[in-house]
């Protein structure tokens, strides 16, 4: 019988960034249960917060239009508590501050609204942060918890609440808006641009990678004296790893002790291709997509762009689109949030933004 010897390549493994690793908003009602689930294993909000966190461009664009929205200050018809609007301190500013920011974030935003003991008069309001907040079917019932999108939630640990009705002698009540109207939760306003966010985020990473690794990326070393097993190959390659990789040890020099020239290390240089143009025409085009999504232009947010200046009243202009567009209708929902809450009209009232910061026409 003829012999037959298997022959393996083996190669350090190097993780990839799949399209898998993305969380999809998903909606699903467990048997049951009242409470409708937001994302794979209820951690979608999880996600959407960690591309704000991680992705430059996302940061920019939503942390300068929280500026905008706030704009050169607001004033409310009256406080609950002192200069504040609850116990925290919060102030209207805050409040419509945190708002915003769960409105780029999440698509959606949430206040509570706490009766005295009365029951007849509104003796706080409080932000409400999205990523803890889930809802039934119909919107009505919500559910608040720090421990949502994690395995296992304490059913003492999850605090329900009813919708906000007008003269409902609710103690504790929710105002909920949401940007869609045909789903139980909201959607990001970049949602189509997600994959875009991934694309700039994992390039950051790749970059940061190859600092920390350039070793690994420039030479092959080949152990011509057998193949041990598995586990001294692994003690081999994070020896090798510690003492020469990284950006510390650029020029060091290999130093290989064999019993024979029969049996001695080679280096072999790799040569790669050069990513750096592509990577940076990718990442272009990823930034592009964000802003896209928003409708804005980088400049709007201190993001130099390829132009040879922008001017005053070129920022007037693009900003005049986007206040009109993006920023003004957000500034509305959470008058509207207000006005509900307290039951009086114009109770809320912001001065726009403006480069001097004094302002011009009032929201309302």
């Amino acid at each position: 019988m003829e012999n037959k010897t298997e022959k393996r390549l083996i190669f350090a493994a190097i993780d990839q960034s799949l399209e898998s690793n993305i969380v999809l908003p998903t909606e699903i009602k467990a048997k049951g249960k009242d409470m409708v689930s937001w994302g794979d294993r209820n951690n979608y909000p999880d996600y959407l917060l960690s591309l704000y966190n991680n992705v430059t461009s996302l940061r920019s664009i939503i942390n300068g239009t929280i500026d905008f929205v706030v704009g050169d200050g607001a004033t409310i018809a009256h406080t609950l508590q002192g200069d504040a609007m609850n116990d925290k301190g919060d102030t209207i500013i805050d409040l419509i501050k945190s708002l915003a920011k769960d409105y780029l974030i999440y698509g959606g935003m949430a206040l509570q609204v706490v009766r005295g003991e009365d029951l007849e008069t509104i003796s706080a309001l409080y932000y409400v942060d999205m990523r803890y907040l889930r809802s039934n079917k119909e919107n009505d019932v919500f559910y608040y918890s720090e421990e949502f999108g994690q395995k296992y939630v304490k059913t003492d640990k999850v605090v329900a609440y009813p919708k906000f009705i007008p003269g409902a002698q609710h103690p504790a009540s929710i105002i909920f808006v949401k940007n869609v109207n045909t789903q139980v939760y909201p959607a990001p306003l970049y949602a189509a641009s997600v994959k875009a966010c991934e694309i700039e985020r994992n390039i950051d990473d790749y970059h940061l990678n190859s600092i920390h690794n350039g070793f690994s990326g420039s030479y092959i070393i080949n152990f011509n004296n057998g193949v041990p097993s598995d586990a001294i190959k692994e003690e081999i390659e994070r020896d090798v790893n510690t003492k020469f990789a990284g950006a510390q040890n650029a020029g060091r020099i290999v130093l290989s002790f064999n019993d024979s020239k029969d049996s001695q290390t080679t280096i072999q240089k790799a040569e790669l291709q050069d990513f750096g143009e592509k990577y940076q025409a990718l990442a272009k085009h990823s930034r592009q997509q964000i802003f896209t999504a928003f409708r804005a232009t980088p400049n709007l947010f201190g993001i130099p762009t390829e132009t040879t200046g922008f001017s005053e009243q070129e920022f007037k202009e693009s900003f005049r689109l986007y206040n009109r567009t993006m920023v003004k209708p957000i500034q509305v929902l959470i008058a509207d949030m207000f006005e509900k809450a307290l039951g009086e009209k114009g109770v809320l009232s912001i001065t726009p933004f403006t480069l001097d910061g004094t302002g011009e026409d009032n929201v309302r």
